[in-house]
């Protein structure tokens, strides 16, 4: 088996402050007493800054992050409608090192701290949890070789079935988690040796789960709602062995702060069961993002219904039209009623937001023409950005491409830590993609030259690979005697000119957008 040895690294890192206001206004200090949804009198808990609450969270995917400019995740989700609910405004308080997020919340820093955080007695004695939000357990990470799925012999052979087959195996995990705290109570109950590999604190669990798909380490531990989390993206995983019983995952409150805990637990209770909470909670952990899936038997150079009206499109943006058509099959599959959990809509997978910037309302993204006006306005909109930024446009599609789908800032990020690391910041592969894809990490994503935090960057470098696949096929498969051509080659034509909304985009360059 291959042994990996990380370096075990400390370090103490400031605190990025990103704040979010809630949907209603600020209240005034003197504001005690308000009406939730209901209609009925609640008390407004008592913060340290009068009506803001002030969370300390981790920047990952089940947490907070930043997708197509507008924040995600669950613990960020569940709070911002607890702030609506309570007239509190949302102050988010990034902590670059998960370590030391405890810490931070028993110096002062934050009224709570968030981050799937698993009660256990060590943190008990520290600080005051909250109603559970949800219950998990821990399981092992560990990765289906080529044997051992077509064999069963070889699976029995090379998984971990039970803690006791831990015996002489290596498992990498951080030292601060409660699942290293896991394993070596594993260890001391049943008296069996297991190599237990302390990683540096800057090697969070998204990073760890990745290496073990990539045969980079053998095994690590995660909560069964992460690691499910990640299976979506990592096929080869398994995740099938628990090592502890179901454990409760909850918010951390600094001892002595009842009123906030009581507001706070009151509140959950009512809550927890509600058809809203199990609708923001399967976004995260249940609903699986699209699978790619075989592309359908292209006959007579047709691949979609709406080939006429993409080809229209494409002509005045003066791309070829089946790299239109590719990027639709890859956001919708050519379904025009398609909706994502965020709101994304249509053929192009709109945000109704930006389709208002192009002139789109809400109500018209489901009209396939309507949303390519849309979609193809926001296309030529980051074409213009990326022509005035690169020296060298040869790649500018896949900028294009991944800006498309992450969010305009996130790349501008993977550029900046490009040009830092002396790498090609106007080149696609092996340059530019690479610090998009180590975006997940907190070395690159607390980086001074990242102003966007965390991103899940393997999602939109596998977006722009799997949008020039499906381009290559329909190349291959059109009756069309045009070569199949790298995306370089692409749409050298001038861009039309811009929507009168270009003036409203720029200021959101840096939002994210």
């Amino acid at each position: 088996m291959q042994k990996t040895s990380l370096p075990y690294l400390i370090v103490i890192s400031a605190i990025a402050t990103i704040s979010f206001w809630g949907c209603t206004e600020k209240p005034s200090d003197d504001a005690v007493v308000l009406a939730d949804n209901s209609g009925d009198s609640i008390q407004q808990p008592l913060t340290q800054v009068p009506g803001t609450l002030t969370v300390l969270m981790d920047n990952n995917m089940a947490s907070y992050y930043i997708m197509k400019g507008q924040p995600r995740g669950f613990d960020y989700d569940i709070l911002t409608w607890y702030c609506k609910d309570h007239g509190l405004s949302l102050d988010v308080k990034i902590i670059p090192d998960f370590d030391y997020i405890l810490d931070s919340l028993l110096a002062g820093n934050g009224d709570l701290a968030a981050g799937n955080l698993t009660i256990t007695g060590e943190r008990l004695r520290r600080v005051q949890f909250s109603s559970p939000l949800h219950y998990t357990r821990q399981v092992l990470v560990q990765r289906l070789t080529p044997e051992a799925r077509r064999s069963r012999a070889a699976r029995k052979e090379w998984l971990v079935d039970h803690i006791l087959e831990l015996e002489g195996r290596q498992v990498h995990v951080n030292r601060t988690t409660s699942f290293a705290e896991r394993l070596y109570n594993i260890i001391r109950e049943n008296g069996i040796q297991v190599e237990v590999v302390e990683v540096a604190s800057d090697v969070g669990y998204s990073r760890l789960i990745e290496m073990v798909a990539e045969e980079e380490i053998d095994l690590t531990v995660a909560d069964e709602n992460i690691a499910r989390m990640h299976k979506a993206f990592y096929p080869n995983l398994d995740i099938n062995t628990p090592i502890s019983l179901t454990q409760a995952i909850a918010w951390a409150v600094p001892p002595g702060n009842d009123t906030l805990l009581t507001s706070l637990n009151t509140w959950l209770e009512s809550k927890v069961n509600s058809s809203k909470y199990n609708i923001i909670y399967n976004r995260y952990f249940s609903n699986n993002p699209r699978r790619n899936e075989s592309i359908r038997e292209i006959r007579n150079g047709r691949i979609s219904a709406f080939d006429k009206m993409i080809q229209s499109e494409a002509e005045k943006m003066g791309w070829d039209w089946r790299m239109l058509a590719a990027l639709i099959h890859q956001e919708s599959r050519f379904n025009p009623d398609a909706q994502s959990p965020f709101g994304a809509t249509g053929l192009m997978q709109v945000m109704p937001n930006t389709g208002k910037r192009f002139g789109v309302e809400p109500h018209e993204l489901k009209t396939p023409s309507r949303n390519l006006e849309a979609g193809t306005g926001f296309l030529l909109w980051l074409e213009k950005y990326w022509r005035r930024k690169m020296t060298d446009t040869t790649d500018i599609k896949k900028f294009i491409l991944a800006s498309y789908n992450v969010g305009l800032g996130h790349v501008i990020d993977a550029r900046n830590l490009a040009e830092k690391y002396e790498l090609e910041t106007d080149v696609w592969y092996d340059n530019v993609e690479v610090m998009l894809e180590n975006k997940m990490l907190p070395k690159y994503y607390n980086d001074p030259v990242v102003e966007h935090g965390y991103c899940r960057g393997k999602e939109p470098v596998n977006y722009v690979r799997g949008i020039l696949r499906t381009y290559n096929y329909y190349v291959e498969f059109t009756d069309n005697n045009q070569a199949i051509e790298e995306i370089a080659g692409i749409s050298l034509r001038p861009p039309q000119i811009l929507p009168p909304h270009e003036a409203i985009l720029e200021g959101e360059v840096n939002k994210g957008l």
